[in-house]
């Protein structure tokens, strides 16, 4: 009986340090001075080079990511890939990740010889793959929106030949903008609040009536807009004092009101957040969007500044996209899932909606499995698999 080798490769991929090489937003000296990001292989032992995917997120840790052994068992060798942001979302800028993905395209062309490369994104991912392939084929991002390196234009990023949605939200900024709690009333003192705008009031139960909901709603990109204007006077203030950037904290950012109402946004959803219990979850140390810079809040988390997003940056990308959307999924819901497919339009996109999986498969080693064949078929169906018509 034959027995399949997988094969798990590591890779250390040089980058362009892009702003990391002029100011410390990263404290390890060894990513500053010694530029590598990293990525593990993961292929069937005697698989073709035709075609491989890359599999990233801008700042988790991919290298034993649970879609990377079902993929390469079934045929299609797959990049685990980490920026130099990996476990550091808090001072993360877009711009660089997009650097690191170039770095990891040409790596799988030219280093490893794949003819033609997926670019794959999960959950975050999603709309990093999106903003870096709409700036390969169609550049126009010349600085951060903090007026900083790296220019994109000249960057000389190559385009990836399919990109591949899965579990993916459209963007850092919607996500958070529906996710945070409108009822904080001062940034500076988070208890503080609006009891009217409290999801965890003693005696509010769901379903919600949806006037509420909307001046909740309202109330949420109010707030983001009041952090985003606080960041741009701060950083003209510091840059004024010579100062370059400056830590800060988000309070209470775990607070859809979906997470506790199912009747909003239907799904196969479970009531709960992907942390839990989400009243714990938005009063804990850590949790989404919790920790930034002001540069990095411009470049990543910003509703008004920053530029990855899916929904705009996918119409200005011509390859095909497949995006995967989970039905059980707490996070990566499937409003954003559906508004990505209407921006690119069904001529090159494809929709699967895939019943009952929830946003890490947890003990669904099924739906790992029907999630790999519905990427096969697809990859197929698009003449990118060995022997395709193309």
């Amino acid at each position: 009986m034959n027995v399949m080798t997988l094969l798990h490769e590591l890779q250390a991929i040089p980058m362009d340090p892009g702003t990391t090489a002029s100011r410390i937003e990263i404290h390890s000296g060894l990513a500053r001075h010694y530029p590598r990001i990293h990525g593990n292989l993961v292929r069937r032992d005697g698989a073709g080079r035709d075609v491989g995917l890359i599999f990233m997120h801008p700042t988790s840790n991919f290298l034993t990511h649970f879609m990377l052994e079902p993929l390469a068992e079934a045929g299609l060798p797959v990049l685990g890939l980490n920026t130099r942001y990996v476990g550091n979302d808090a001072t993360t800028i877009m711009e660089n990740v997009a650097l690191d993905i170039g770095a990891a395209v040409r790596w799988m062309k030219e280093e490893l010889g794949y003819e033609r490369v997926v670019l794959a994104g999960f959950s975050g991912g999603g709309p990093a793959v999106a903003y870096y392939q709409s700036q390969a084929e169609n550049p126009t991002v010349t600085a951060t929106p903090a007026g900083d390196p790296p220019d994109l234009t000249r960057a000389g990023l190559e385009p990836a030949d399919a990109v591949l949605l899965l579990a993916a939200h459209a963007g850092r900024g919607r996500l958070l903008a529906s996710w945070i709690d409108p009822s904080v009333l001062d940034e500076s003192d988070p208890d503080r609040r609006d009891p009217g705008l409290d999801l965890f009031a003693p005696g509010r139960k769901p379903p919600f009536d949806p006037d509420w909901v909307r001046e909740y709603r309202k109330a949420q990109h109010a707030r983001m807009d009041r952090i985003s204007d606080w960041a741009e006077r701060e950083l003209a203030r510091l840059t004024a004092l010579g100062v370059g950037d400056r830590a800060f904290v988000v309070h209470r950012t775990v607070a859809d009101p979906r997470f506790v109402d199912l009747t909003i946004d239907p799904s196969d959803r479970e009531a709960g957040s992907m942390y839990g219990d989400p009243r714990v979850a938005n009063e804990a140390g850590a949790g989404l969007g919790r920790y930034h810079t002001l540069r990095s809040w411009l470049s990543s988390w910003s509703l008004r500044h920053s530029r990855a997003d899916a929904v705009e940056a996918l119409p200005h990308t011509t390859v095909p996209v497949l995006i995967c959307s989970l039905l059980a999924d707490q996070g990566a819901m499937p409003d954003n899932s559906r508004l990505m497919h209407e921006a690119i339009g069904s001529d090159r996109s494809t929709l699967v909606e895939f019943p009952g999986l929830n946003h890490y498969m947890v003990n669904q080693e099924h739906g790992r499995a029907e999630v790999v064949e519905r990427i096969r078929t697809w990859l197929g169906a698009q003449g990118l698999l060995p022997g395709a018509a193309r």
